[in-house]
């Protein structure tokens, strides 16, 4: 029993040695862990640290303390720091604690309770040589390894655990050396904090991060993470970043300057790495404001500065709303983009290019080598394209934009003022295939409105679009108008309403662009810049039911409607229409300058009818079709002066009204035309016909009517052409144009009545003629002048213009009559025609014979019907003819004196004894000796009675030549008897007819003609 006790007592003893020295091992592996924990560890951690910083490195590193709690398996560094080797410094924090969890033994995964980083600085830096301070912290070795080593995957990481992890009052100190002005950036206080972080699959762990930039910007970013797959949900927002900022670091490399501005940002995301990164950024709200956009070197006061004092672009306010972007699917979608207040100003240069041009970045310049022969280069498969981002834009607001509008290409500039402006765009897609909505109002200078709507698809592009303006101002366009013209536009509004359908590829049959809609122009005014005068003015000019078509090409106008519209034509002192002065461009008014200031002969305004040398007659092929179907004119005048004659004429047509029925191109149409007015209020003017206006050469049958025109209106020109003014005198005239097969036959009726011719003028006459005498041949006794003056030939002679030819027509009539009056009078009344001209006598004798006096008594006639006309008869009608009658006469009256007073004495004794002689011989013998004093002595073949009688006739005939009065007495007995024939019946008024000191004569043989005269 003893020895048993002994035993127990033995084993009991050396038990408690066992637990004794078990106890001993325990305390001294306590106390080495102690010692080891609290002072082996922070020893050895700053050593290896240390070395580590220092040869490793190659840096400085300074540490405060380390300590380690072996019993609460806490860790902490104070006061660290990490310089260059120059002593630049890197990164220091003033705590970091890092505590085990006991866990981490039945976790079977590194647990870390809290992980604690107090006052973290890092200061990153980018040197002269544009490396990334930090990036240099890796060891070589290191380096080279991770360059080398494929990325860790997520099922790579260890299994870990941390409970908490945070960081407080962090900052993080940037700058940028590599630029010429360096750019630094503080980002304080941050701070983090990782809550129950783990590495196990689908472990998600709560996160939050805060910071503040240098110039205010505050960043909050919140979520959760996890690693196993690597992936991260959370919300962010971002607010008063400042878009300077951004500019300080980012300028260089942007196209633009951006000046002012700050943006805010909120949102959230969601992130994988599974299966391919994907990233999902929902943008609930974004917000700019006070944004201006500016090129570049308007940022430092360049040329575009000087240029506009205003931003380029400016954006006080803009929110954009509901933003989705997938990076898996390369999407981007936006909810709704509100503009609030922007203004933009754009202009055009000279040289024709946009100022916002400048705002896109250069386009980049592609270098082609040369081409490697193909046997010598095998061709390298194409890699696959990623496809393309698309951006989906739900709706885009724009409310009060302005835009400042101005083409500098043009003297002086176009300016024009655009707003305010609201624009709303719907449905826009980058793909293009789903049709965007608009709708769009806002003022175009100081009082059009504008006004539209429709949508439009990209691919393939079609449009449906509607535009309203209203009372946009015409002066605006006056720039435009000055280069092209020589008019001034002072006064106008012009309104559309139109609505345009396009498709790039429309369905077949359908057109590929189609127009629709009406215009309109009111209280519109222009002025003559040659002429300083108003030139073409209205009220009102409306077109309405317009239907332009594109591919295949027409044009249809239901109604054109003009009211109150006033035109003015001028011939100026040079010749020239205003018309052609004023339509054409100023650089060819200025090129023919130099010819016109050479000008000098008359123009008068003629209108050709026939086509350019060259031209087609019809209308070329493919030429797009042109139809109006109404055109409606009320209260139209028109005013024509010319300044080529002194005084200036003037004349207006007044109150125009009617209408055009029916214009076409078509060579087959007619287009019925009836329009009145008045010439100067009182003369009725009427046209009214068939025409193919917008082909006039293929057919026109127009009659035209002017009556009851003043003629004194046209005095300027009867100065200038006749060479008297008009006293009296009024004009109406019928004229019909008739245009078949490029044929014209035309016909002017007209009708002068109680035409009176004033004073001479001043002004020679521009056409030679006695035109007193041509208005009295042509006025009958009712002091009326009736003319028929046809025209025609074909109008694709170059040289055939109606106004020349009309004027050619006339002025040949005019001559034709002046020029042989009396057959004028005897083609009117009866015949005779030249014969009315002369009277025809027997030499020596005034009396008339019955054919002569028939011809007088139809002159005489004639003369009743043109009671203007004045007769004059010649008193000198004398001839040799008549000398010798007379002589004979003389001679005869002597010869039978003689013989009546038995005075012939008789026959000396010394001639012998023969026949008596006759009574005629004995008185001419007689004669002879009274004339000669001696007897008369015969020529020797001269025996017979009859000779003798012949020898002493020669003989005695020049003793018997008429005097002065004889001849005198003949030429007044001839006037007497013509007088007193044409005034038999004592109709015509004496005091018509009058006896000229005008000599006269000649004539054929055996006559003695007496030339009358019309005056």
């Amino acid at each position: 029993m003893l020895r048993t006790l002994n035993a127990v007592n033995r084993t009991t003893a050396d038990r408690l040695r066992g637990h004794v020295r078990l106890l001993g091992v325990l305390a001294t592996l306590l106390v080495l862990y102690t010692l080891a924990g609290f002072l082996l560890v922070p020893a050895l951690a700053r050593h290896v640290i240390t070395r580590y910083v220092d040869v490793d490195l190659g840096r400085r590193v300074s540490i405060g303390s380390v300590s380690c709690n072996p019993f609460t398996l806490t860790a902490q560094i104070d006061d660290f720091a990490l310089s260059e080797a120059d002593g630049s410094p890197l990164a220091r924090w003033r705590l970091l604690r890092v505590s085990l969890s006991p866990s981490t033994l039945w976790h079977w995964a590194w647990t870390l309770g809290v992980v604690r980083l107090e006052q973290p600085v890092v200061n990153a830096s980018i040197g002269t040589d544009g490396v990334l301070n930090l990036a240099k912290l890796e060891a070589p070795a290191a380096a080279q390894s991770t360059a080398t080593s494929a990325p860790a995957s997520s099922s790579s990481w260890p299994r870990m655990r941390i409970g908490t992890l945070s960081l407080l009052d962090g900052s993080v100190r940037f700058e940028d050396r590599s630029r010429g002005t360096p750019f630094t950036a503080t980002l304080a206080p941050i701070q983090f904090s990782l809550n129950d972080f783990r590495t196990a699959p689908g472990s998600r762990s709560r996160y939050s991060f805060s910071a503040r930039t240098n110039d205010g910007a505050q960043l909050r970013w919140s979520g959760t993470v996890s690693v196993r797959p690597v992936g991260s949900d959370g919300q962010f927002a971002i607010t008063g970043v400042k878009v300077s900022t951004i500019t300080a670091y980012l300028g260089h490399a942007m196209p633009v300057a951006l000046r002012g501005g700050s943006a805010d940002l909120r949102g959230d995301y969601h992130f994988t790495a599974a299966r391919g990164s994907d990233l999902s950024l929902n943008l609930a709200d974004f917000r700019i404001r006070g944004l201006q956009i500016d090129p570049k070197d308007s940022a430092t006061g360049g040329a575009a500065a000087a240029a506009s004092a205003a931003p380029w672009i400016s954006l006080p306010d803009v929110d954009i709303a509901g933003t989705t972007i997938a990076t898996r699917r390369r999407h981007i979608a936006v909810g709704q983009v509100t503009v609030r207040n922007a203004g933009i100003q754009l202009w055009r240069e000279a040289s024709g290019s946009l100022n916002l041009q400048r705002l896109l970045p250069p386009a980049a310049t592609t270098v082609t080598p040369a081409a490697a022969p193909a046997a010598a280069v095998p061709a390298a498969p194409a890699a696959p394209r990623a496809p393309q981002w698309t951006v989906a834009l739900e709706r885009l607001a724009v409310q009060n934009a302005t835009l400042e509008v101005e083409d500098r290409s043009v003297t002086p500039a176009v300016k024009l003022h655009v707003g305010p402006t609201a624009l709303v765009v719907q449905n826009y897609s980058s793909t293009g295939s789903a049709p965007i909505s608009f709708q769009l109002d806002t003022g175009l200078g100081a009082s059009g409105r504008l006004q539209g709507s429709g949508s439009v698809v990209l691919s393939p592009l079609s449009a449906s679009v509607k535009l309203d303006l209203k009372q946009f101002d015409l002066t605006t366009l006056q720039p435009y108008v000055a280069q092209q013209t020589g008019m001034t536009v002072y006064r106008g509004d012009f309104g559309a309403q139109l609505q345009l359908t396009y498709a790039a590829s429309p369905p077949e049959g359908k057109p590929q662009l189609l127009l629709t809609g009406s215009l309109d122009a009111t209280n519109f005014a222009t002025r003559d810049n040659v002429q300083n005068a108003d030139f073409i003015t209205g009220r009102a000019v409306q077109v309405t039911g317009i239907r332009y078509q594109h591919t295949p090409d027409a044009l249809r106008i239901a109604r054109v409607s003009t009211r109150g519209v006033f035109g003015r034509v001028i011939i100026g002192a040079n010749g020239h229409l205003n018309l052609t002065d004023v339509l054409r461009p100023q650089r060819t008014r200025a090129a023919t300058a130099p010819a016109a200031a050479g000008a000098s002969k008359p123009r008068t305004a003629n209108v050709s009818a026939s086509p350019p040398t060259g031209a087609s007659p019809a209308a070329p092929a493919g030429a797009m079709p042109i139809r109006v179907d109404r055109v409606e004119i009320t209260d139209g005048s028109a005013n024509f002066t010319d300044h080529t004659v002194r005084p200036n004429f003037s004349a207006a047509i007044l109150g125009l009204r009617g209408t055009i029925i029916g214009l076409s191109s078509d060579p087959s149409s007619r287009a019925m035309v009836q329009l009145e007015g008045s010439v100067n209020r009182y003369a009725p003017v009427s046209i009214s016909g068939q025409v193919n206006l917008l082909s006039a050469a293929t057919f026109t049958d127009l009659n035209m009517s002017f009556s009851n025109i003043e003629l004194t209106t046209f005095n300027p020109y009867s100065g200038k052409f006749a060479g008297y003014s008009i006293a009296q005198g009024k004009l109406t005239t019928t004229m019909h144009y008739h245009v078949e097969n490029r044929r014209l036959d035309a016909t002017h009726h007209i009708v002068i009545d109680q035409l009176e011719f004033g004073p001479a003028t001043a002004t020679k006459p521009a056409v030679p003629l006695p035109v007193k005498l041509a208005v009295a041949l042509l006025k009958d006794r009712n002091g009326v002048i009736s003319l028929d003056l046809p025209v025609s030939g074909s109008i694709d002679d170059p040289n055939f213009h109606i106004g020349p030819i009309i004027w050619k027509v006339f002025v040949g009539l005019v001559t034709k009559i002046v020029t042989a009056p009396f057959s004028w009078l005897g083609s009117l009344f009866g015949g005779g025609g030249q014969q009315l001209a002369y009277v025809d006598f027997a030499p020596g004798s005034a009396a008339l014979a019955a054919p002569q006096t028939q011809k007088l008594i139809q002159l005489s006639k004639a003369l009743l019907q043109r009671p203007q006309l004045q007769l004059d008869i010649p008193l000198h009608t004398l001839s040799v003819a008549d000398d010798a009658a007379l002589a004979h006469s003389a001679l005869e009256q002597a010869v039978a004196g003689a013989i009546a007073a038995g005075t012939a004495p008789a026959v000396p004794a010394a001639v012998p004894a023969a026949a008596p002689a006759s009574p005629r011989l004995m008185a001419l013998a007689a004669l002879y000796r009274q004339q000669f004093g001696a007897d008369p002595q015969y020529p020797g073949d001269a025996v017979a009675d009859q000779a003798r009688s012949e020898w002493l006739e020669q003989q005695l005939l020049p003793r018997f030549v008429p005097k002065r009065s004889q001849r005198d007495a003949l030429a007044r007995a001839r006037a007497d008897a013509v007088q007193a024939a044409v005034l038999t019946d004592h109709t015509l008024s004496p005091m018509r007819v009058f006896l000229i000191e005008r000599e006269s004569g000649g004539g054929p043989a055996g006559s003695v003609r007496m030339q009358l005269q019309l005056q």
